[in-house]
């Protein structure tokens, strides 16, 4: 299969090899043992260092966050189109991760710094704040819902806005 992550173009073949996965990128082979650790987690072995590999799938794009670096994996098809971005009033999640808690509603007036929401990912919460003043106009996400990096979860429009 073909994987776009960015710019960049990886031919990727996947195969059980003997209880672990060999994936083949580019070429190069690496030999891997995965175990879950829960939703959206699991332990990665590699030339015998564990690691924990975080993901979530958002339809056809899968999202990983992988020692300390999120990757954003396409399958590439000639007939697929490119990802759209959010308005710059979006508030978009950084990171793999589940909603603890929203703080906002549609209408609600915030203010720059304002805490918006809670995610929580790899046991740690993140606040995520209201990069300006504003009025809440959409609240994409909801408590316990796992969510991939790029989601809108809450778009903020300007404070003369009227929902």
């Amino acid at each position: 299969m073909r994987l776009r992550c960015g710019e960049e173009l990886f031919e990727v073949e996947v195969r059980e090899a003997k209880g672990e996965w060999e994936v083949v990128v580019n070429g190069q082979p690496l030999r891997l043992s995965l175990r879950s650790a829960g939703e959206g987690r699991s332990i990665v072995e590699h030339a015998g260092q564990p690691a924990t590999l975080h993901f979530a799938r958002e339809g056809g794009t899968l999202h990983l966050f992988w020692d300390g670096v999120a990757y954003r994996l396409l399958e590439a098809r000639e007939d697929a189109r490119r990802p759209t971005r959010h308005d710059t009033g979006a508030l978009e999640a950084p990171m793999p991760g589940r909603v603890s808690a929203v703080k906002v509603a549609v209408g609600q007036r915030v203010t720059k710094g304002e805490e918006l929401l809670i995610v929580e990912a790899m046991k740690m919460e993140n606040a995520l704040r209201a990069p300006r003043d504003g009025v809440v106009r959409a609240v994409h996400a909801r408590e316990g819902e796992m969510v991939a990096p790029g989601r809108a979860l809450v778009e903020i429009g300007d404070p003369g806005d009227r929902e």
